[in-house]
């Protein structure tokens, strides 16, 4: 994993590489536009989880403002590093000659390293190894990626102990296995670990209901607000009685603070599925009402 994590941050170099070396060159700040447009893009292919997935979602206003925040964190990025390069020419006192392309390159190659390096949807891949290849910007070290990863990995293996639950576990016994968890790994290690299963559809029907009572918890969603837990989750549910479980529990978290809306599905997908689970039609619809007066406030 070291060794992975290594060519990870090699391959993520690369991408800082090219707006330094587009200033080492003396090109004008007007290319800064460029190497922004590849930094949103290298968010787009290696950190998928975090936007949205359908035309839906990207009409909603969160979305815009999440790609307005990016577009300027990556401006700010590439001008620190094409002010660098240019700092650097300036003091050489003389301009390397090589065409704006090679930079342009450069910088662009990062993606297909990195992707082929880090699968973001694959489990055994831990989202924390991500966040340690740009520990640089922000003064991280390797050292705290390890002990984001062995959190991560303790969140995987304490998690895992859901499968040899029976089904018909009350909720107050998931209640207190996920608070016990979290005396040890943060929400999101918890997170993660309850998803990664899920998406590949290795999760036990205990494990689905525990991540229902995780991503509805307020204190949850307070701490991994603008994430999109709870709307994740939604999707990947397709169990009747799961979706009761979540309309219920989602509904009294909105009742709570209905700015927690943002992270939840939309109206019209709560409705949809409403229609197509008679059987959780009614907590169903209750819920799209609280959320369609939540987006008005």
């Amino acid at each position: 994993m070291s060794f992975r994590l290594r060519l990870l941050k090699g391959a993520t170099a690369l991408l800082y590489f090219g707006p330094l070396l587009a200033g080492l060159g003396g090109f004008g700040w007007g290319v800064v536009a460029v190497f922004v447009a590849i930094f949103l893009l290298w968010l787009f292919i290696l950190r998928p989880q975090q936007w949205p997935r359908s035309a839906a979602d990207w009409a909603r206003p969160e979305a815009l403002v999440t790609l307005l925040t990016q577009a300027v964190t990556q401006a700010l990025l590439v001008s620190v590093s094409f002010g660098i390069g240019r700092g650097i020419g300036g003091v050489m006192g003389a301009l390397p000659a090589f065409p704006l392309m090679l930079p342009v390159a450069i910088s662009f190659l990062s993606i297909p390293l990195a992707r082929m390096i880090w699968d973001p949807w694959q489990p055994d891949m831990p989202e924390g190894m991500l966040d340690a290849a740009m520990e640089k910007l922000d003064g991280g070290t390797v050292d705290e990626a390890g002990t984001r990863q062995a959190r991560l990995a303790l969140a995987s293996r304490m998690v895992a102990e859901l499968s040899r639950l029976p089904e018909e576990t009350p909720a107050e016994v998931l209640a207190d296995h996920l608070a016990a968890m979290a005396a040890h790994v943060g929400p999101d290690m918890l997170q993660v670990a309850l998803m990664d299963p899920i998406y590949d559809g290795t999760a036990s029907m205990a494990h689905r209901r525990a991540a229902v009572l995780h991503a509805t918890d307020g204190r949850v969603a307070d701490a991994l607000a603008a994430s999109s837990y709870a709307m994740a989750l939604f999707r990947q549910l397709s169990d009747a009685d799961l979706l009761a479980l979540f309309a219920e529990r989602c509904r009294a978290m909105l009742a709570e603070n209905p700015a927690r809306h943002a992270d939840c599905p939309d109206p019209e997908a709560v409705l949809a599925a409403a229609a197509l689970h008679p059987k959780a039609a009614a907590p169903l619809r209750a819920l799209a009402e609280v959320l369609v007066t939540a987006r008005r406030g």
